[in-house]
């Protein structure tokens, strides 16, 4: 065998080698599954968890799109109006916000005990 054929053999090779790659490449490429998080239940999502770990600093920062005018899904509504009232909480000592904080729990009859936890978690905060 000369420098030619061995030479025309590892192209066929490479060639064979290339065409078995690109179809396991595709097969493996329809295998996958992709899941996409709706933009809109994520921070829904992350005011609750942090509603139900009783961390309503990082409640009361995600809900400051209410404020901002943005169109809340009436499903959502109460979360982040929970979070708004965390918020006006720590607001409240600096800014006079008490009208709207007795809105929001006059709206909300049902979330009493997570508010009066919230109340507490504030004066706690601010004892320290």
């Amino acid at each position: 065998m000369n420098k030619k054929t061995v030479f025309v053999i590892s192209i066929i090779v490479n060639i064979i080698l290339a065409v078995v790659f690109a179809t396991v490449a595709v097969g493996a490429a329809a295998e996958l599954e992709f899941t996409y998080v709706e933009d809109d239940t994520v921070i829904p999502d992350l005011i609750r968890s942090n509603l139900e770990r009783e961390n309503y600093g990082c409640a009361a920062h995600l809900s400051h799109p209410i404020r901002g005018g943005a169109e809340i899904a009436d499903e959502y509504m109460d979360d982040y109006m929970l979070g708004e009232y965390a918020d006006l909480l720590f607001l409240n000592k600096i800014i006079d916000c008490g009208a709207r904080l007795e809105e929001i729990r006059d709206k909300m009859p049902d979330y009493g005990d997570i508010l009066d936890k919230m109340d507490w978690s504030a004066e706690n905060a601010i004892r320290k």
